[in-house]
């Protein structure tokens, strides 16, 4: 693989990663736009690298893409984590409240298990709701 063609797969490594924020339901006409808004080139130029086009691309837009590639990478690792504590919290929530309710995969006793379940702010809902 050439230095150029290295160059344009980073590229669009990063710009397909940062593109990942964006949210959901985003057209690929949008998509485009809103990279070149935010990396500061034209729509051509940002079209270009989302799909992997050679184009030469200057030091400081693949610097300046790599400084925005980072901070997607931690914004990412920050919503996993949260994600990750959320269903850590779910798991343990289900293992106090229903793991010694089944016996060979029946219930041995639902309307204690449903008492249990209403009594108390589940876990979740403190996470989610503060």
């Amino acid at each position: 693989m050439t230095m150029t063609n290295s160059v344009t797969h980073d590229a669009q490594m990063m710009a397909r990663t940062i593109v990942k924020t964006f949210g959901p339901g985003l057209g690929v006409k949008a998509t485009i736009h809103r990279l070149a808004r935010v990396l500061n080139i034209s729509e051509r130029q940002a079209k270009s690298i989302y799909y992997g086009e050679p184009i030469t691309i200057t030091a400081q837009i693949f610097m300046k893409m790599l400084a925005i590639y980072q901070e997607t990478l931690g914004r990412l690792q920050k919503k996993a984590e949260e994600e990750a504590a959320i269903y850590r919290a779910l798991n343990n929530e289900w293992d106090e409240k229903w793991g010694n309710s089944f016996c060979n995969g029946g219930l041995s006793s639902l309307e204690s298990a449903q008492r249990e379940h209403c009594a108390e702010r589940s876990t979740t809902e403190r996470l989610l709701n503060g």
